[in-house]
């Protein structure tokens, strides 16, 4: 009887190794199509993204050429090379920050 009780024993251990194999395979399974499905469907969520984008920039693109265009063509039609007044070149201005005048301002708007 003891070496039944035994026999019954191990015969139960291997059962349950591969039922719980069998359900580690499953749900292994499981998340590996679902990471797959995830990865393929975001792939095409990107690209869709990236077209509708590319679309957008090109429709806009196209509508501001024709304008930029005629700027261009009024630009160099209104006034010919020869009847151009020479321009001198205008000397570029410069911000002088001083930062102690900066500091303090700073403090009188804070309340300091």
């Amino acid at each position: 009887m003891n070496w039944l009780k035994v026999g019954a024993v191990v015969i139960g251990g291997i059962i349950v190794f591969f039922v719980v194999d069998s359900l580690v395979h499953l749900f292994l399974g499981l998340l590996t199509a679902i990471v797959f499905v995830a990865i393929v469907a975001g792939g095409g969520y990107v690209a869709f993204k990236i077209a509708g984008a590319r679309r957008r920039r090109q429709v806009r693109h196209r509508g501001e050429e024709p304008r930029v265009q005629r700027e261009r063509e009024q630009r160099t039609i209104a006034v010919p090379p020869a009847m151009r007044q020479p321009t001198t070149p205008q000397q570029p201005t410069t911000q002088r920050h001083d930062v102690e005048d900066e500091l303090a301002r700073m403090k009188r708007e804070m309340g300091r």
